[in-house]
């Protein structure tokens, strides 16, 4: 892609068309001049509010959020033929761009203007002339944009791997892919540098998870170093070790917490801004955000939503899961409550398509289905079992990995894991993020970075090593971008 980010250009894309809550109102783009903006702390917050807007119009455009979710199989797709394709890596047939965008991840354009955005924030925002904005307010939002921009990188090297490295705004050479993991590590000493400047909560709820924290910051670094664990074998010991010790920075935080799963809150919790929210990317329908290409779309029927078709006289989901799925998940006679409150019908009982998932049911307008709920990126439960993962990875320290995947299964209802460590363990907690996680985009990148991606148990279209060695869980890469930058070179097993 070719990074030629001029300042009018950028200062353009921080005034993206949005109506939100207080910290996303942005002024019209004709009166963002150079010689007026970055002029004060509104400003800055204006700014900082256009990244996140133009990072969350990345994940409005297409089924990206969701990708996670479908990518590994285990659905009966019935009529959806682009959630099919994506089910079978079918990432170049025709089938993934016959609905809801589904092609849509291929393009990293809207992610680089994100990035772009977070660039001109950490360059202005610390030489604006403002007597009233403060050293630690200035500070903060710089760590802010910091953290969009690592955020950012983070997601697309999950998607593509190697990705061009762009941390300056006004550089205009053309760049190659830079290793993946010499993007994580950059993004990693970023946030390392600047993860005390941002705050621990904020006093306006309605920030509550859609701001970049502390407690952000250091999940997000877990996660990177999780990732860099299931590619980089000469450091995976240490990305564990660094993995472990931030997960216990952010519960040393106190403030997040595993709420009770009832047929009263669970929906509070998916709803998003939660006691249980780390990062989240608002979507709220009462501030103009309408969004259809989600798994609530997919999953639920009257008179949740009105049903696409009138499957069934109206009683028909578009997808369903599998039986062979929820068995391995939900074995039969284990007590849990995600499955009594997540499933309806779970085996379709009624109809062939009557299973509902309810996990994301929050919807506003049954007639329209709009969903009325943020995109859930990190929240605590995830904290917790991907620190216990590294604990159990480590080998000498089972007994506290046991007890954090026992948090999550003791919230669940669920009996307490009481087995040994090695394997068993392993695989103990990779089960409850699976149950845990699901729908909320997490599956398949689990899959990816543990290596279960190859093994057809865990996965319904797993790879085989030659495949993934040449990169077929990455995305292929928009074929604009190929020919606009002569120095991108096509991954591998997409080269075709």
């Amino acid at each position: 892609m070719q990074t030629r980010f001029k300042i009018g250009l950028l200062i353009g894309l921080l005034a993206f068309t949005m109506s939100c809550k207080k910290f996303l109102e942005v002024k019209p783009v004709d009166t963002l001049s150079g010689s007026e903006f970055w002029k004060n702390e509104d400003d800055a917050l204006k700014g900082i509010n256009g990244a996140y807007r133009l990072l969350l119009d990345k994940f409005l455009e297409s089924t990206l959020y969701n990708t996670g979710d479908f990518r590994a199989g285990w659905w009966n797709w019935f009529n959806k033929r682009n959630l099919a394709a994506l089910g079978r890596n079918d990432m170049l047939g025709g089938d993934l761009n016959s609905s809801d965008n589904s092609a849509g991840p291929k393009n990293w354009t809207q992610f680089y203007k994100a990035i772009a955005a977070a660039n001109l924030c950490i360059d202005r925002i610390p030489g604006i002339q403002d007597p009233g904005f403060s050293a630690q307010n200035r500070k903060a939002l710089v760590a802010e944009a910091r953290f969009i921009r690592a955020f950012t990188y983070f997601y697309m090297v999950r998607l593509y791997g190697d990705v061009p490295l762009q941390l300056d705004p006004y550089e205009t050479a053309i760049k190659p892919r830079a290793d993946m993991i010499t993007v994580l590590d950059t993004c990693i000493a970023d946030l390392r540098s600047c993860e005390q400047d941002l705050p621990i909560s904020y006093d306006d709820p309605t920030n509550r998870a859609v701001r970049a924290t502390r407690g952000g910051a250091l999940t997000l670094m877990a996660h990177m170093y999780m990732w860099k664990a299931g590619f980089d074998a000469a450091h995976k010991q240490e990305c564990w070790q660094q993995t472990a010790a931030l997960g216990k920075q952010v519960m040393d935080l106190g403030v997040y917490e595993l709420l009770p799963y009832t047929k009263e809150t669970f929906q509070t919790i998916f709803k998003g801004r939660s006691l249980e929210g780390i990062f989240e990317l608002s979507l709220d329908i009462n501030y103009g955000v309408q969004f259809h290409s989600l798994i609530a779309q997919w999953v639920l029927h009257e008179p949740i939503i009105h049903s696409s078709g009138d499957l069934y006289g109206g009683f028909g989901s578009e997808i369903t899961p599998k039986r062979i799925f929820l068995d391995k998940i939900y074995p039969a006679g284990e007590p849990d409550k995600r499955f009594d409150l997540w499933f309806d019908d779970p085996y379709s009982n009624a109809n062939p398509q009557s299973a509902m998932y309810l996990k994301f049911s929050s919807v506003s307008n049954p007639s329209t289905r709009d969903y009325d709920a943020n995109f859930l990126i990190f929240r605590y439960a995830d904290l917790l079992l991907l620190r216990a993962e590294a604990l159990a990875n480590l080998g000498n320290q089972d007994a506290e990995a046991i007890t954090l995947l026992n948090m999550v299964r003791t919230r669940a209802g669920a009996r307490s894991y009481s087995g040994g460590g090695g394997p068993a363990l392993q695989d103990a907690i990779f089960l409850e993020r699976a149950k845990e996680l699901w729908g909320e985009g997490h599956f398949y990148y689990d899959l990816v970075r543990t290596g279960r991606v190859m093994d057809r148990n865990q996965c319904e279209n797993y790879l085989t090593p030659e495949q993934f060695q040449r990169r077929a869980w990455t995305w292929p890469i928009d074929l604009g971008a190929v020919k606009n930058n002569p120095l991108i070179i096509q991954n591998e097993f997409w080269s075709r």
